[in-house]
C-alpha cells in the first residue's frame, strides 16, 4: 500500500478545491486496484458542494471531517486549509458504511448494521477500523468504541472526533458524498497492513495524589471519595467557581484529569486523559470529553507547552521505533496523526509545533496526513492478539501504515 497527499488552501470555490486536489494525485499516482479517500478541512468551506465534488470525481469512498487544524507532509500543521490522503493499493481492502441518524437507543443497532454491511465485501477479516463518528452531546465516544470492539473481536480502531475552530461552527463529519453532524462512518482496512500505533498524553503533575471515583455514570462524575466532584475539585486547590463563571472550554483545557480506568478486569489500570466540559455547581457533577468508570483512580494534571512538545516528540520516536522492528521486508508508506484540539489551544502563538516536530523526524518514505479532534481514538496496548480500543483526551495519537 502507499498513500497520495493533496492540500489547497482554497477556501471560497469547492469546485476550484477538488480541480487542485484531483491535480496533485493524478500527478502523484498511479492509484491501485483499491483505493480510499481520507479529507479533513477547514470549517470556513461550502461543505455540501466540496464533498459531493469530491466524490463525483474520485472512483472510490472519501470519508473525512472538519478540524480546527490538518496536518500534511509539506506544511506540518496549518489552518484554513484542506487535506486529502488517499490510500491505495493491490494488496488492501478497503470498504465503509455510514449508520443511519443515531441516538443513544439506537446507537448499537445502527453500528451494528453498518458494520455487517462494511465486513461482508472483504474476502478476509479487517486489520483495521477508522472510526468518524458526529460530534453528539448525548452520546459518549467511549460507546462507539467499545460496540465496534465487541462486533470485531477487539480489531484496533482509530480515528477522532470531529472539530471546529470557529466558534459555533458547523461540526461534521463527511461520508457518501454529503456533510452530517447525526450520523457515523466507518471503513474497514483489510488485506497486507501491519499498522502500528502510538499514544502520548505526558502531562504535568497539578496534583500527585490519586483519589477513587465513587459514583459515575457515562461520561459524568458525581463523585470522588465520596464528596461531590467540585468539592474534590476544590480541595485539591482549583477555583471551582471561577471555572463555572467562565464557564468556557479553553478554562479546563489546562487542567485536565489523569484516570487509570477501571472498566472491567481484562482491561483494568489503562491510563487515559478526560478534560472537564461542563460543571454542575447544583449537584457538584462535571460533564467529561469521555467516558469514566467507578472504581477508577484520578488525579490533577496540568498540561504545558513542554508537555504538548515531549509527547509529540515522543510519539514520532516511538513510531519510528516501531517501524525499524517490523523487519521481513515490510515498506511503511503512511502515518496517520489526531491530536486533541486543547493541545492546539495550549500553544497559543506557537500552534504549528507538533506539526513540526513530526515532519523534521518523519521516518523516511512516509507521508504525513490527519486533523485535530475533540476526542482521540487509538489502542492503548495488545493483549493477547487484542487490541484495547480507548478514548483519549489531550493526546496525540499516531498509526502507521
Amino acid at each position: 500500500m502507499r498513500s497520495i497527499v493533496a492540500v489547497t488552501n482554497e477556501m471560497d470555490d469547492a469546485e476550484n478545491a477538488v480541480a487542485d486536489l484531483l491535480r496533485q494525485i493524478e500527478e502523484k499516482g498511479p492509484l491501485g486496484k483499491n483505493s480510499l479517500g481520507m479529507v479533513y478541512c477547514d470549517v470556513e468551506v461550502s461543505h455540501e458542494d466540496l464533498i459531493a465534488a469530491l466524490q463525483e470525481k474520485f472512483p472510490f469512498d472519501v470519508v473525512g471531517c472538519t478540524s480546527i487544524a490538518t496536518f500534511d507532509t509539506e506544511n506540518g500543521a496549518q489552518i484554513i486549509s484542506i487535506v486529502l490522503v488517499v490510500l491505495t493499493g493491490d494488496d488492501v481492502e478497503f470498504s465503509s458504511a455510514v449508520t443511519g441518524v443515531l441516538t443513544a437507543e439506537n446507537l448499537r443497532p445502527e453500528l451494528e448494521a453498518a458494520y455487517q454491511k462494511a465486513a461482508s465485501p472483504l474476502s478476509d477479516p479487517s486489520k483495521l477500523i477508522f472510526l468518524i463518528p458526529p460530534f453528539m452531546d448525548a452520546i459518549p465516544l467511549d460507546d462507539y468504541v467499545d460496540i465496534l470492539s465487541e462486533l470485531s473481536g477487539d480489531t484496533p480502531v482509530f480515528g477522532g472526533l470531529p472539530s471546529s475552530n470557529v466558534a459555533d461552527g458547523d461540526i461534521l463529519m463527511y461520508a457518501s458524498g454529503r456533510p452530517c453532524n447525526d450520523r457515523a462512518a466507518i471503513v474497514l482496512v483489510g488485506g497486507g497492513i501491519r499498522p502500528v500505533f502510538s499514544v502520548q498524553n505526558v502531562l504535568s503533575a497539578y496534583t500527585e495524589q490519586k483519589y477513587i471515583v465513587t459514583k459515575a455514570n457515562r461520561n459524568i462524575i458525581y463523585t470522588v471519595d465520596d464528596m461531590p466532584f467540585t468539592d474534590y475539585l476544590r480541595s485539591v486547590g482549583m477555583s471551582v467557581d471561577e471555572l463555572i463563571a467562565q464557564g468556557d472550554l479553553a478554562v479546563y483545557v489546562s487542567t485536565p484529569l489523569r484516570v487509570n480506568l477501571s472498566k472491567n478486569n481484562y482491561n483494568d489500570g489503562i491510563p487515559v486523559v478526560r478534560t472537564i466540559k461542563t460543571l454542575n455547581p447544583l449537584d457538584g457533577s462535571g460533564v467529561l470529553f469521555g467516558a469514566i468508570s467507578e472504581k477508577s483512580a484520578v488525579s490533577i494534571a496540568a498540561l504545558k507547552r513542554q508537555d504538548i512538545q515531549g509527547s509529540c516528540n515522543m510519539a514520532i520516536k516511538e513510531i519510528g521505533e516501531k517501524i525499524a522492528a517490523a523487519g521481513d521486508g515490510y515498506t511503511y508508506t503512511t502515518l496517520l496523526c489526531v491530536s486533541c484540539g486543547g493541545r492546539y489551544m495550549v500553544m497559543a502563538d506557537d500552534k504549528d509545533i507538533e506539526g513540526r516536530i513530526i515532519v523534521e523526524n518523519l521516518p523516511k518514505g512516509l507521508t504525513l496526513s490527519g486533523f485535530y479532534a475533540y476526542g482521540e481514538i487509538c489502542p492503548t496496548a495488545f493483549r493477547d492478539g487484542k487490541a484495547v480500543n480507548r478514548i483519549h483526551n489531550e493526546s496525540i495519537v499516531m498509526c502507521a501504515l
